[in-house]
């Protein structure tokens, strides 16, 4: 049998809920700073260009496409209506 990163993460999670939440918040921050990076490459859209969209700068398009910034909802709201994004929330039942 194999033992893969899915089995590894069951068991740290069950262990430690904390940690389960930790890795859940820094997963979704992931994937959304992915979709921002990759829907402004697909407009062939500088990241200069989308701060100044969004009046922000460069550097904290950077930083969040690197996953390292955090932001606001208005910020990530902004970002959707300058990319042309939609947001879909799916429940997640937290057992």
């Amino acid at each position: 049998m194999v033992y893969t990163f899915d089995d590894y993460k069951k068991e740290v999670f069950a262990k430690n809920p904390k940690i389960k939440e930790l890795y859940e918040v820094e997963w979704l921050k992931y994937a959304i700073a992915e979709r921002i990076k990759k829907a402004r490459e697909q407009k062939w859209m500088s990241q200069l260009e989308l701060a100044k969209l969004a009046n922000t700068t460069q550097s904290v398009i950077a930083r969040i496409e690197r996953w390292n910034q955090n932001f606001s909802i208005t910020t990530l709201s902004k970002f959707l209506k300058i990319l042309w994004l939609e947001l879909q929330l799916n429940e997640i039942n937290s057992k």
